[in-house]
This record gives structure tokens, sequence and C-alpha cells, in this order.
């Protein structure tokens, strides 16, 4: 029987083997089979098999090492070749490395700050499950609720695990703390009245004590600053810490010290509300309609739906707290917000703390998305700029047998080493700028702050290299040999469509941030010097926040007015510019409570209208001269049109509002005219002042008009003149209109921001525009000479190479000012009062950009005119 070896195993010969080979091999293979089928029949074709593999082993190893060390020898020829061409074209080289980083520095610093604010409230635990309970009455908005919704929700609903409350308690934003031993006192904002339940559902770091700490009364916990501000290093536990509020000092026992944390509650200081000073107030209230102040947070269980639960919130304020809201005279709804949205998606009525704006971040993303794209994009103008120098080059190579694969190896390993060089120069700016960045936005940004930073970078530098670089090397890996070598290199169409495409991208972009930036300083400007309806300029305010300063705050205002650079001097419970939580539903006359109009109200003290210079329409306001007061109201216009009443007929009218089933009058003895108490982002809604003892806000501020110069001297008096009466408690003081500004800090940020990140983005787009020109001049050289001999001017040159660039600045201007009217237009609506989009801002940005391009591509211009004709014109 004759035998024979499987056909599979010699096909594998066959493929791998040369002919010449093949007939020895098979002989030598067929000989084994055969002494393998003798001994082992049943397994002959497997071992034959494997005899295969081993003759094979040694040459396919020898292979592979070749294969290695030949790609090895590829790449590091890739290497030295981008770094002889990167040496030889120094200028080139530069333009381009900087221009990468410029951009990836500016990307980073951007992403950083994204990734900081999308970071708030991402730290606690089951924070998907945690959810906020917010309110709606008649149309407005608040992140608040009264105080027995938490224990209802825990009561009613089988789905909620946990409930808690956070309570910011009108007249106490800020306490002075005193610590006895070190007799060390000073004032803190974010301090907070919560739950003993607080822990059970938000996640704090606690560095020492536990969960179980605020289930004492008159408990509190530091965060790590307080407690070193205070004990330095030593143990704080257990220790006692007197909080001083305008309505008395309080003991309280520190039970524990957290770790800072990215929170839309910014708090250094958590008390249990269950103490001493509000705690009694707090256990008395158990109206469902009233005092709608609590923040109130539930945590669901596993598995609950919480749209479900939304759905049912109804229902159960009904089932409650119907006849608490039936005897208000209003309906409330109830709504829930996630945790983790809390930060970025919320501003409405009563918020925590001033919170971060999605919006803004959208547009931060896209800003560094399209400056990285504008720098990619002038590398690849610098490139093809540059492709008649690399044209021999490219023919050279494959007149010798270089394939396109490997020229577009060759050019994108060039574009990752620059892209690579670009890197180490960003990381190096961006630890130059971010000191003053961090200044800048008041955070504490860090390139560890992201994570797994060097891989992102990595990723960033690797990415932009190939987007940068695969344009030219797919152009200059086409060229044709026979064409480049006869020096008759033609750029097609569609290659100067791209390149002209491009540069018409970048001014686009850069054009809808000039535009951005004119159009916001706009708005900024606006709000700095509208008419806001009182004087803010000149005021001072003093804060009136201990029981001591409460006691003398008459005397303090008699002492003060002895100061002639004083004019006028009065207490209040709120001023413009500041959150007033404090309102009231009022009806008028031959109306019933189911009438109301939402009033704010402001304790005000005599002369309140004549220091802040508000218009009095008609009637008075309030003086020592009349003692009959105490119900009596002063209105704005949109009051008194909401109530029903004219200005003209409003003076002498009464007003009423209910309290716990009592009907009670006011009168109106004035009319203001409309002024901005809240920030130019909201409309002006019905405000009435008061110095009656009805609605019991807390005189808390003494508010001066001046007239000065020397503002320094005058606070040294004014701070003389408080230790004088005040001995105990530190003396403090602001700026009204810098009070009233902080209201625009989001919108004041987000100018400088624009402002720079245009800067960078112009500066980008003109080394485009230059790479552009460069590329021009090169290719038109001949055309220049030829028509200098025919007696072309320097001048007529100039407007010649200029009039193709301006056409494409004007193309970019076309496509950005409907997109930035869009944009602005949207922007604009987050304020109630605004500028208008008028035509200048346009007219402003387009002559900004043709002057920037004019000026960018002037040198290249020039140094081609100026070329002598002789040189260019010598090979022909």
């Amino acid at each position: 029987m004759k035998i024979t070896p499987p056909k599979r195993p010699l096909q594998f010969l066959r493929w791998f083997c040369r002919e010449d080979y093949l007939e020895e091999i098979e002989g030598d293979l067929t000989e084994v089979f055969k002494k393998q089928a003798q001994s082992h029949p049943r397994q002959a074709k497997w071992k034959f098999a494997w005899s295969v593999v081993k003759y094979f082993r040694p040459m396919f190893m020898k292979s592979f090492k070749s294969y290695q060390s030949n790609r090895y020898s590829m790449y590091k020829s890739y290497f030295k070749i981008g770094w002889r061409n990167l040496l030889r074209q120094k200028g080139f080289s530069f333009i381009n490395i900087l221009g990468l980083a410029i951009g990836m520095s500016t990307c980073v610093l951007i992403m950083l700050y994204v990734v900081d604010e999308m970071s708030y409230d991402k730290h606690h635990k089951d924070g998907d499950r945690i959810y906020r309970i917010s309110s709606e009455v008649k149309g407005e908005k608040f992140v608040a609720a009264s105080a027995p919704i938490a224990e209802g929700l825990k009561k009613d609903f089988p789905e909620v695990e946990q409930s808690t409350r956070l309570l910011r308690f009108p007249g106490a934003d800020k306490m002075l703390l005193k610590e006895e031993k070190s007799q060390k006192q000073f004032f803190e904002i974010n301090g907070f009245y919560v739950d003993s339940t607080f822990l059970q559902v938000f996640t704090y770091n606690l560095k020492s004590g536990d969960v179980n700490a605020l289930n004492e009364p008159n408990t509190i916990l530091l965060s790590e600053e307080i407690a070193t501000k205070f004990f330095g290093n030593d143990n704080p536990l257990d220790q006692v810490l007197k909080i001083t509020l305008p309505f008395g000092e309080f003991n309280y026992t520190i039970k524990g010290v957290f770790e800072k944390t990215r929170s839309h509650i910014p708090a250094h200081m958590l008390l249990s509300m269950n103490n001493s000073d509000v705690g009694g107030w707090v256990k008395s209230q158990h109206n469902w309609a009233t005092n709608n102040i609590f923040h109130t947070y539930v945590k669901l269980k596993e598995g609950a739906d919480p749209v479900h639960f939304e759905s049912k919130l109804t229902k159960f304020l009904e089932r409650n707290g119907g006849e608490d809201l039936k005897a208000a005279g209003f309906s409330k709804t109830l709504f829930i917000q996630p945790l983790r949205d809390i930060y970025l998606h919320s501003n409405y009525g009563f918020e925590v703390a001033s919170n971060g704006n999605a919006k803004y971040l959208y547009i931060f993303i896209s800003i560094a998305i399209f400056l990285l794209l504008i720098a990619c994009i002038n590398f690849m103008n610098l490139s093809t700029a540059r492709s008649e120098r690399r044209a021999k080059e490219v023919g050279l190579r494959k007149v010798i047998g270089a394939e396109k694969q490997s020229l577009i190896g060759q050019f994108l390993t060039e574009s990752l080493l620059m892209s690579g060089l670009a890197l180490l120069l960003a990381i190096f700016l961006i630890q130059l700028i971010i000191p003053v960045f961090n200044q800048l936005i008041n955070k504490q940004l860090s390139l560890l702050l992201l994570p797994n930073v060097y891989f992102w970078l990595v990723g960033l530098t690797i990415s932009t290299g190939l987007l940068a670089g695969l344009y030219p090397a797919l152009y200059l890996s086409s060229f044709n040999p026979s064409t480049v070598l006869k020096g008759k290199l033609m750029s097609t169409f569609s290659g100067i469509m791209i390149r002209k495409g491009l540069v018409v991208f970048q001014f686009t972009i850069s054009i809808v941030l000039i535009l951005g930036a004119i159009l916001i300083g706009d708005q900024m400007n606006f709000l700095s010097n509208t008419n806001l309806g009182f004087t803010k300029n000149q005021k001072i305010i003093l804060p009136i926040q201990t029981a001591e300063a409460n006691k003398n705050a008459e005397a303090l205002k008699t002492e003060v007015l002895t100061n002639s650079q004083i004019i006028a001097a009065t207490h209040a419970s709120s001023y413009p510019g500041i959150e007033n939580i404090n309102d009231m539903l009022f009806y008028a006359e031959g109306k019933s409570i189911n009438e109301t109009v939402d009033i704010i109200l402001c304790n005000a003290g005599n002369d309140y209208i004549e220091t802040l210079d508000i218009e009095l329409l008609q009637g008075r306001g309030f003086s020592k001269e009349f003692t009959d007061d105490s119900a009596a109201l002063v209105l704005n216009e949109a009051a008194i049109k909401q109530l029903g009443y004219t200005v003209a007929n409003a003076v002498g009218k009464n007003i009423y509002f209910e309290w716990q089933g009592k009907k009670f009058t006011m009168n109106i003895i004035g009319v203001v005219k409309d002024y901005h108490f809240q920030s130019l982002h909201q409309e002006i809604k019905p405000m009435a002042l008061t110095i009656s003892s009805y609605f019991g806000s807390p005189m808390s501020y003494l508010i001066l008009d001046t007239n000065t110069t020397d503002y320094a001297g005058l606070i040294a008096l004014l701070e003389r003149s408080w230790k004088k009466i005040n001995s105990d408690s530190p003396f403090a003081y602001s700026f009204l209109d810098q009070d009233f500004q902080k209201s625009y800090e989001k919108e004041e940020l987000t100018l400088t921001l624009i402002r720079y990140f245009t800067l960078i983005a112009v500066i980008i787009a003109c080394l485009g525009l230059f790479g552009l020109a460069s590329f021009t001049a090169e290719q038109r050289v001949k055309e220049i000479g030829i028509r200098k001999v025919l007696g072309s001017s320097i001048s007529q040159i100039v407007v010649l190479l200029s009039k193709d660039f301006l056409k494409l600045v004007i193309i970019s201007f076309i496509i950005a000012s409907p997109i930035g009217y869009y944009v602005m237009t949207e922007w604009l609506q987050g304020f109630a009062y605004h500028v208008q989009v008028s035509w200048r801002v346009f007219a402003v940005a387009g002559i900004a950009a043709v002057l920037i391009a004019l000026t960018t591509i002037s040198f290249q211009s020039i140094k081609a005119a100026l070329m002598n004709p002789v040189s260019s014109l010598k090979s022909e």
C-alpha cells in the first residue's frame, strides 16, 4: 500500500517555501511520515503536522526576529529623518510646535476646569438614589419645603430609606465662632443646621467622629480648615465652641471633623438642628404650607422608581397639607431633583449656595475642541505650505522604491514627533499658567485632578498628532515622481479648496469668539452702568451679626452719624443685591385670600429710602417723626399693579394677610419707583418696606451713605467707633456696589475666560493664515517675478496677494454672523434685562477680523513683492 502524507501540511509548505526547496523538503517529510505511519498508524497524521511545525519553527523565529528588526530599523529611520527635518526647518518647526502646544495646553486647562465642575456631589455613596424635594408655588420654583415634609415622606412612602433636612436660618448667614481657651474668634459663613440623619444620607469623609455624631443636642461638625484655625494639629473632639448669633450666644460641642468636599452644600460647619438656639422654633413648625426654608432630601431604596415616586407627591401633599394650603390661600406642588444634577442644572430660588452652570461648561468644552482643531488645522496648512520643498524628496524616494504606505508612515511619524514635543512644551506652559488660572477661577486645579492623567495626555498627544498629520501625509505622499522631478508641481483644485476651507473654518470660530467677547462685555457694562433705581455707589454695609451688636445698633448709628463723611445711616434686614427670603401673601380691599399677591418684605429703619436714594412717587417713607407705623407699608410699583391699585390712588388703601387663622390689616403709606433689589437676571418683583414687628426679620445690617474719597481713612474711623461700642464683636464691612456685583460672578468669569480663549484662537488662526500666505507666495513666485518685470508696483502685488485672503475672511464673517447671533441671543435669555444684539457688534468683529488678517499676511505679501525677479525667473 502506498503511504502518502496528508495534503494540508504540504499545502502549508507550498505557502512558505520557494520552489527550489519544496521538492527536497517534501521528500524529507514524506520519509518521516512513513516511519510514523508504521509505528503509530492512528496518530500518524497529527505527528506529521507537528513535525512540520517543528521543522519550520527555527525558520519562523528567524523570520519573526528579522521582521521585528526591520520594523525597528524602519521606525528608527522615520524618527531620524523626522528629527533632521525638524532641525533643518527650525522656524517652521517652532511655529508648528508652539501652535500645537498652545492648543493642547488650553484644551487641558479647560478640561481641568470642566472635570472639577462635573465632580460635584460625585463622592456620595448611593448618590444616584438621593433626591432633593423642591417646591413650586404660582409658577415660582424654589428648592426647599416646609418643615414636616421630610418626616411625612419617611412615614408615608416605603420606598424612602431615609430623609433629612438642612436649614439656612434667616439672619444667621454669618456666625461668630469663639474658642475661650485660645481666645480666638472670627466670623464664618456656610454654617448649616442639619437633622441627626444627615450623615445617613450624605457621605462625608470624617477625620474624626462617626455618622452618629449629630445625634446629641448642641453638637457640631467642623471642616478641617476651621478645626485647624482654632486647634492647629490638636484633637478638637469634645472641645466647646461658642456660636454667637444676633439673638444670643450658644455653646456647641465638637463631635467630628470632615474633609472638604465638592458639593452643592459648601459646608464649613454642620450644626445639630436639635439645639438651644433655633431648635425650639424648628420643633414648633408643623404647618405644611408656610416657612418653606427647609432643604429636604430623601434617599430611596434600591430598585425604587424615582419617576413613580415623584408622581405620588401631589396626592401626598394634598392628603397631609391640604387644609394648611387652603387656609394659606395658595396651592403648592413638589418635584424632585437628582442629587448629582443639582450643582450644574439647578438655578431656582433659595439655592443652598451659588451653583455652576452646565451651559457654560458646554461652551467651554466646545471652545476646547475648536481650539485644538484650529491648532491642528494650523499644522496642516503649514505642512502643505512646505510641499514644494518636500516634493523632490518624495519623488526621489518613490523612484528608488518607496511605497505610498511607507511615505505616509514617515510623515505621520514626523507629525507625532512634533506632537510629542508640543506635549512637553504644553506641560511646561500648564505648570507656568495654572497658578494664575487658579487665582482667576478661584479653584485649586492641578494635572493630578484628571483620572489617569498620563494616559489622558498620551491619548491627547497621539490623537492630535494623527489628526494634524493625516491630511499632510496623504497630500505629500500622493505626488507623482515624474511630475515633481521635472519641477512641475501643481496644486489641484481640491487641494487648494481644502486649504482655504480650513482657514475659513479657523476664522469662523475666531470671529464667533470675538462676537461673543464683545457682546458679553457690552452686557457686563450694561449691568454695571444701568440705572438700578437706587444709588449703589459710596454705600458701606456694616453687618450686625452678634447679640452685642444687635443690642447696641442704635448707639452705633448715632455714633457714626457724628462723622461728617457719613451723610445718612439706616438699619435694614436686607439690602439690594443679597438674598431676601422673607415674603408674605397679601390681598387688596374687596378681594379674597384666593387672590393673593406674593410680596417680598424688607424690614427697614427710618431713612432707608433716603439713604439708598430710592425715588418716592407718592406718600411718605418711615421717619422718627411718625411713631405709629407698626402696621404701615411702603410698596413698589410692581406690588401696586398686581394688587390692582394705581400709583395715584394706592396711598391710604389697606391690604390684608392671614396667619394662623387670623386676619391682619396693613396700611399703604407710600409708593416708591421700582428698583432692582435683585440682580438683573430677574424681573422686578412686588416689594414692601416695613417696620412692623409682625414679620420679625432682624435688622442685620447698618447701611451708610458716605461722601469721601479717603475710604481707607473712613474705614479706620468706623472701626474705632465699632470697637468703642462693640468691644467683644469683630469689625466687618463691605461695599454695596461690590456685593451687588457678586450676582454676576459667573458672567464676569465667563467674560474673562472668553477673552483669553479668543486671543488664543486668533493667534493660532493667524499662524494658519500665515501658513497659507507662505504656501501661496511659494506657488506664485514666478508669476510675481513676471508681473514685476512687466512693470507692476510693490503695492499692486501686495494687493494682488492680499485680496484672496480677505475674501476668505469675509466668507468666514458671513458664516460666523448667524452662528454668533444665535449663541449670543441664547445667552442673553438668562437675563430679564439685557442689551440688544446690534449691528455695531458685528461691525466691530468684522473690522477686527480684517485688520488681524491684513496684519498677518502683510509680512509674506511684502516679502514676496520685494523679491528680485531675476532670482525667481532664472530657472526659466
